[in-house]
């Protein structure tokens, strides 16, 4: 008695339950996943400033895009930054705030 080659239909059932318990995981996942955030290309240049400072020990001062013009922002060795005020930076941790 010969024997025909193929797929059974358990087989193939069980490759679609397997596909299908995939596809559900990468959509849970996808869903959930937060889109990736660009960050603020003024706080990435405060930050290696204000790293730098702490790093060499001396004040480092680079100048940023304002509303007008460039403006200087100093980073001071005690991790303090100084700035205009109307760029919204604290000068503390050196973020700056929303209403830029």
């Amino acid at each position: 008695m010969t024997r025909k080659r193929g797929v059974t239909l358990v087989e193939l059932l069980v490759v679609l339950v397997v596909l299908a318990v995939a596809a559900g995981v990468v959509g849970l996942t996808l869903r959930t996943a937060r889109p990736i955030e660009r960050e603020d290309p003024v706080k990435v240049a405060i930050e290696q400033a204000r790293d730098s400072a702490i790093a060499i020990g001396h004040a480092v001062t680079i100048t940023v895009p304002g509303n007008e013009s460039r403006l200087p922002v100093t980073a001071l060795p005690d991790g303090r930054v100084e700035a205009d005020h109307s760029l919204g930076i604290d000068e503390l941790s050196g973020a700056t705030h929303a209403n830029r």
